[in-house]
């Protein structure tokens, strides 16, 4: 939430720059800008490390609740207009150690933010900022305080943190720090400066490619066991007409250099088709075309120049034929996984058929063989899979299989530091990724990183899509979280949303056609957070404008039916009265999509030029999406039961919807306060991991028991009937 390449011209059949390992800074293009970036995230990382532990000191709130939910982690609920409080005292650093920096979520903007260096408490000595912005995931904040302790005259020894002005805030705090500027903070501001410039003019680049018309096209490319075919138009272009290859990580496909495969012969009406090789020779090993774009490029002095847009594989043969999996019922559960004891009941209790599954790639991924390992290969080259952590990922997909289950796989990257070496982590983390992030996005931005990354995704798709279902089966793949909220959830820096979504669209044909090679059905789906066309985070891209987006580099590049896993959260994820809703109105162009008006979600994925190649409605499921209980109190529970209720009709009525994962099955202390869980907190002091009442909610829904376990939400709600929840008017506006 770019890649580059390099000027040397390559002969026909060979990537550019596919001899010999170039340093990784060559094969992104960086000049003094790259090495300026590399060595800001390496002084960053550094920095995080070292610093000034610094604790938070209950007995300074002020119109504040301090509570610990775990072990160093502060929640912190404002109760009034002028919430603060201090830290405890600490030892003065050196005099450049400046920068205030903390994790933290919170289920709302705070605004303003603002830090006091020592007391007495002064203005003078006050640093500000406009806003501690909404952040569902924990999320890296770092202030530099210097012109506040200038202002003071003295090293830093005492803070006082003010969050706002407005009581039923709720943060959670951990891992603060007082440290040195690193390179970024420190006088190294031109490598910001040149970075969004530098992706400014790329996301321009982008913009200018995706609404040029082209006299040439590619229409169609299948990939065969041992050959792609490949076909396609040329109309009024003079000369000499080339096949060519346009690697994955280049930034824009049609800039060049291309790598020739194929001289063109079109018929007299114009067309063309031909097959290739789909491996080829490459650098003493193989080379898979699988992921290749195809392009015409005519022949010209100096360079050749591009006469087509870019195009991927739309279909490829698998290897297993079988027909497409459906769940038998829309009731599904997020975050699934064996090992919970006492819940193992759960699924079948509450009649799940669908659930989601969280695959953390640095869990499977080793960067040496070891007795721990075992290895698999992909193109020839050897990779190393931690055996316990498949081992646990196979007993719950098997558990999964034995229910029935359609499995969604989540790909999720974590950040360079939770890889099991520092050189893995840089090759699999995308190299503008922010401390920031909670996860990175794919690396697609080198030939190392995209074929590290297809290489551990074709392991998990191999393996989980075999006959017979030995380790169990994954059926769709949701390519990282919430990416509309991409500096959370899927960091690859401060984007424009055209730069943003082309490596997130790489992603995302990477997942697709490594895992059509073992299902014909299997299917990319992106992630999406309630905002529509509104954020609360200035650094997030509206959920439409990502799919605009998406649809654009679909239809240029080749149409994939590509799904959507939506999670349409109420307004305020505290309040479960989704009814009340205001930012969710029934217009294409409303702020939210939220359980109140899932209808505007149906109306734009039924619009005709929304669907597959202008024809199929795309797949939905709601894959994370819990009401809350704001505590343990009767009417809490009830509410949050009600808008389970209430959002069930909505389901039931629309056919697009497929399926509802629910999300927590259990109540989380990481969730910022949240109680969206179908149970109880593992170590609640009253019930642990007990049963709420939305659990049997839950259950009744689509059962004979469901009239009876819902008629309390109807008064609740204000309705005398359930079908006075569904909206029959239209969707008013343009999509």
């Amino acid at each position: 939430m770019n890649g580059r390449t390099h000027s040397l011209r390559c002969r026909p059949g060979r990537w550019p720059g596919a001899t010999g390992r170039r340093p990784v800074l060559q094969q992104a293009g960086y000049s003094l800008y790259g090495v300026l970036v590399a060595l800001a995230v390496v002084a960053c990382a550094t920095a995080a490390e070292a610093g000034q532990v610094l604790r938070l000191e209950p007995k300074s709130a002020h119109e504040l609740e301090v509570t610990v939910p775990e072990r160093g982690t502060w929640e912190l609920k404002t109760t009034g207009v002028d919430p603060f409080i201090t830290t405890g005292p600490f030892a003065a650093g050196s005099a450049d150690a400046t920068v205030l920096t903390f994790e933290y979520i919170c289920i709302g903007t705070v605004k303003p933010f603002e830090v006091f260096v020592n007391a007495p408490w002064t203005e003078s000595r006050a640093q500000t900022v406009d806003e501690l912005p909404y952040s569902e995931g924990w999320t890296t904040f770092a202030l530099n305080l210097q012109a506040a302790r200038e202002r003071g005259g003295a090293a830093i020894t005492h803070l006082r943190l003010d969050f706002g002005n407005a009581p039923g805030q709720v943060i959670q705090v951990r891992n603060l720090r007082l440290r040195a500027p690193d390179a970024r903070e420190s006088g190294v501001d031109l490598v910001r400066t040149a970075r969004r410039d530098a992706d400014r003019a790329l996301d321009q680049r982008l913009r200018n490619y995706l609404g040029r018309n082209f006299p040439a096209a590619v229409s169609e490319v299948i990939v065969r066991a041992d050959e792609i075919a490949v076909s396609g138009r040329i109309s009024g272009v003079p000369g000499e007409c080339w096949l060519a290859e346009s690697p994955l990580w280049q930034p824009v496909p049609v800039e060049g250099p291309f790598a020739r495969v194929q001289r063109l012969a079109p018929t007299a009406d114009g067309t063309f088709a031909t097959v290739v090789p789909r491996r080829v020779a490459d650098g003493g090993g193989t080379r898979d075309r699988l992921l290749t774009r195809w392009l015409v490029v005519r022949a010209a002095q100096g360079a050749d120049e591009a006469v087509s847009a870019a195009h991927y594989a739309e279909t490829v043969t698998p290897r297993h034929a079988w027909p497409e999996f459906f769940a038998t019922s829309k009731k599904g559960l997020g975050g699934f996984m064996v090992g919970r004891g006492d819940l193992a009941g759960d699924p079948a209790e509450l009649g799940i058929s669908s659930v989601t599954v969280n695959l953390f790639l640095s869990r499977f991924l080793r960067a040496q063989a070891s007795a721990k390992t075992f290895p698999f290969t992909r193109n020839g080259r050897t990779y190393h899979a931690d055996r316990t952590e498949v081992e646990k990922m196979d007993r719950t997909l098997r558990a999964a299989a034995e229910r029935k289950a359609l499995v969604f796989g989540i790909l999720l990257v974590p950040k360079a530091g939770s890889w099991d070496s520092p050189a893995l982590g840089r090759i699999m983390q995308h190299p503008d990724c922010e401390p920031a992030g909670t996860y990175s996005m794919a690396n697609v931005t080198s030939a190392e990183g995209v074929e590290t990354y297809a290489a551990l995704v074709d392991f998990l798709a191999e393996r989980y899509s075999r006959p017979e279902q030995p380790f169990g089966r994954i059926h769709h793949w949701i390519v990282h979280n919430e990416v509309d909220a991409g500096w959370t959830w899927t960091n690859c820096g401060e984007k424009p949303p055209v730069l943003f979504l082309d490596q997130y669209h790489k992603s995302m044909r990477i997942a697709q056609l490594v895992a059509r090679q073992y299902d014909p059905h299997a299917r990319a789906y992106v992630s999406l957070t309630h905002y529509w066309t509104w954020t609360a985070n200035f650094r997030y891209i509206p959920g439409r404008e990502v799919l605009r987006h998406l649809l654009a580099f679909s239809q240029v590049e080749g149409d994939f039916d590509w799904g959507l896993a939506h999670h349409p959260y109420p307004e305020s994820l505290r309040d479960p009265r989704t009814w009340q809703d205001k930012k969710a109105t029934f217009a294409f162009d409303t702020p939210l999509i939220t359980f109140k008006n899932l209808e505007v979600l149906a109306a734009w994925v039924k619009w005709p030029a929304h669907r597959y190649l202008g024809r199929a409605v795309r797949s939905v499921h709601l894959t994370e999406q819990g009401p809350n209980s704001r505590d343990y109190s009767p009417a809490a529970l009830a509410e949050q039961a009600a808008s389970m209720a209430y959002v069930w009709q909505k389901i039931r009525a629309l056919d697009v919807i497929q399926g509802f994962q629910f999300h927590n099955w259990i109540d989380n202390r990481r969730e910022g306060g949240l109680r969206i869980g179908l149970r109880r907190f593992p170590d609640d002091a009253e019930e642990p991991l007990g049963k709420k009442p939305v659990w049997h909610v839950y259950r009744a829904l689509d059962t004979p028991d469901e009239a009876a376990a819902t008629a309390f939400a109807l008064p609740l709600i204000g309705i005398k009937r359930w079908d006075e929840v569904i909206h029959r008017g239209p969707i008013t506006g343009e999509p």
